[in-house]
């Protein structure tokens, strides 16, 4: 693989420790299962709803933590390593970042995405890194929950995917790092800024790519896909 360009820093540092295909659809057949345990009278959406929120719930919370005290790293392992790399003022976007599109993986596999396929890795990328940047308030056009934004994501991946990816994930870097450095403002409240920044930007990640998701099923159904 030819080597990353400068402006990829932080795509590179996020897909080195991202969470595997295996690992996230392994997971998710165990929570599938814990669900249908606990709620039996549940149809598939509801379990889907179901296992969706306890995600989004862990992940937040794991964010959280890396943007108040830094402490992702010592949880998620790899991160650490990472993170050391790429300099201290970039780390927890690389946590933050990570936890997010490993959430959004997950999510991903819990609506039936085969995780082996790249366009599926691609798809929650773009999902994670593109809610994020509308959250922070940087449109990318469409909403992303929305049909049109569902449509622009999906033309991402017919074209330069990877280049896609490198321009939205370097903007998320600048744009989060400069977010978290105005609320760390007036001194003595940048770690419960730092902590609440990261625990709704990842709950409106994951609300927003669980709508993207479903969004994609109905129009896969209403094109007979």
């Amino acid at each position: 693989m030819a080597s990353e360009s400068s402006d990829s820093v932080l795509l590179t540092a996020v897909r080195a420790v991202a969470i595997s295909p295996e690992k996230a659809m392994q997971q998710i057949s165990q929570y599938k299962a814990s669900a249908r345990k606990r709620n039996s009278e549940a149809d598939d959406e509801q379990i889907e709803d179901i296992v969706s929120a306890k995600i989004i719930a862990k992940y937040a919370r794991y964010t959280a933590l890396s943007g108040g005290v830094f402490a992702l790293p010592g949880i998620v392992p790899g991160v650490g390593t990472v993170a050391a790399a790429v300099g201290g003022g970039a780390g927890d976007a690389v946590a933050c970042l990570k936890a997010q599109v490993d959430m959004t993986m997950l999510l991903a596999a819990n609506f039936g995405w085969d995780l082996t396929e790249l366009d599926a890795q691609h798809l929650a990328m773009l999902i994670a890194v593109s809610s994020g940047l509308e959250k922070l308030g940087v449109q990318s056009g469409a909403p992303v929950a929305s049909k049109a934004g569902v449509k622009m994501l999906r033309q991402y991946l017919t074209g330069t995917t990877l280049t896609a990816l490198k321009q939205f994930f370097n903007r998320f870097g600048v744009t989060f790092t400069r977010t978290a450095l105005e609320k760390a403002f007036p001194f003595g409240v940048g770690v419960v800024a730092g902590s609440s920044l990261n625990y709704l930007l990842t709950r409106y990640v994951g609300a927003e790519a669980v709508k993207c998701f479903k969004i994609d099923r109905e129009m896969r159904m209403e094109a007979g896909g």
